[in-house]
């Protein structure tokens, strides 16, 4: 073999050999590729639970990643009921079960006659009850010069009825005679007298021609 080929030979030999031994150092110093970790989500601090199961924030329990409800909200109190309007005021009066009570004539006319004697025709009156007709003695004023009309009957009947709805008969009378038996059938009314007892005198003026229309 050709001495200088020897020398070549022995430098390639030596290099092989330590190439190998830094290929051996290389994978003996290689570090294992680690396990992936899982990635679980952190806990959110608004009560809702992430990650493992059965967690729980608030008493809301959450599984694996699921989000937990929101407390219920309270619901709205129910309103109050509106109060029942009170109905229009009148003289007769109301009881408790809804029936109406009837006007006490014997110690309420005299609140009557005056809204009578209101008018302007008129300066006095007096009024008699019996059951459900209701006889008015009317005096006029001196200025007036005239006799009853329909539309004086009419006001003062609507004086009687919006104290008592309940009446069924207004007999108005300007007579002087019978105006003088209803002052006087008033008079002993005031005085204890029942209408009862004075029903018949009552009702006979009523019926004369010139009182009833």
């Amino acid at each position: 073999m050709n001495r200088k080929i020897i020398p070549v030979l022995l430098i390639l030999a030596a290099a092989c050999l330590a190439l190998a031994a830094c290929m051996n150092n290389g994978a003996n110093n290689a570090q294992p590729t680690p396990d992936a970790t899982a990635n679980y989500a952190p806990n959110n601090t608004d009560g809702n639970a992430y990650g493992t199961p059965n967690e729980s924030r608030d008493g809301n329990a959450a599984g694996n990643g699921g989000v937990t409800n929101n407390t219920g909200a309270t619901g709205a109190s129910g309103a109050t009921g509106a109060t029942g309007a009170t109905g229009a005021a009148g003289n007769t009066a109301a009881s408790t079960d809804g029936a109406l009570n009837p006007f006490d004539w014997a110690n309420g006319a005299a609140d009557i006659e005056k809204a009578i004697a209101r008018i302007s025709e008129i300066s006095e009156a007096r009024v008699v009850v019996t059951n459900t007709t209701a006889l008015v003695g009317v005096k006029f004023d001196n200025a007036y010069k005239g006799e009853i009309t329909e539309r004086i009957r009419e006001m003062v009947a609507a004086e009687v009825l919006k104290a008592d709805p309940s009446i069924q008969t207004v007999a108005v009378t300007a007579t002087a005679e019978d105006v003088k038996k209803v002052y006087d059938l008033s008079e002993q009314i005031r005085s204890g007298r029942t209408a009862d007892e004075l029903a018949a005198d009552i009702n006979a003026i009523v019926r004369n021609a010139t009182t009833l229309r």
